[in-house]
């Protein structure tokens, strides 16, 4: 096994000097250099170029599908308004519990929403968020299966396995 000799004598040196601290002249010559995050991303991997937007653009597509079902959550699980058909309903009542079955109706139907059509509103409210809950726990088995899947076999297959499940 060879050591590999280092060009800076003193290796206790810290990585990154103090503010306070000027800059340092080595035995060999000029300065030494402060670079910042963005010299440094810029010195070893280069500019913003077509690869690094090909890889942006990939990585957002990957998450559209999920954001398009967390949209579809938030608008078609909320509770819509209601409306008075007879006595025993209260207009100005924010909420239809304890409103008599048949002296009320939801604007827009029985399907203008998930609430309505499956009658989640009282003592069923909480179901909306049992099911939202159930689907983000879900995306989170799904993204921890496909992971090993990737681990295991390929990243292509995954891929390709991925589609072929999330994919109309």
């Amino acid at each position: 096994m060879s050591v590999i000799p280092s060009s800076d004598p003193d290796l206790r040196s810290p990585l990154l000097p103090s503010l306070e601290e000027p800059a340092r002249k080595s035995e060999k010559g000029p300065d030494v250099q402060k670079l910042t995050i963005d010299d440094m991303l810029q010195k070893h991997c280069g500019e913003f170029g077509t690869w690094q937007l090909r890889h942006f653009v990939l990585t957002c597509l990957a998450w559209a599908l999920e954001a398009f079902h967390t949209m579809v959550m938030i608008f078609a699980d909320r509770e819509p308004e209601f409306r008075c058909l007879g006595s025993g309903c209260d207009e100005m009542a924010k909420s239809v519990c304890g409103f008599e079955p048949g002296s009320w109706d939801w604007v827009g139907g029985a399907g203008s929403s998930t609430v309505a059509q499956w009658g989640l509103v009282c003592g069923e409210k909480y179901k909306v968020g049992l099911v939202q809950a159930v689907f983000f726990g879900g995306c989170m088995i799904g993204e921890y299966e496909l992971s090993l899947f990737v681990f295991f076999f390929s990243f292509l297959s995954a891929i390709y396995l991925d589609l072929c499940f999330f994919l109309p």
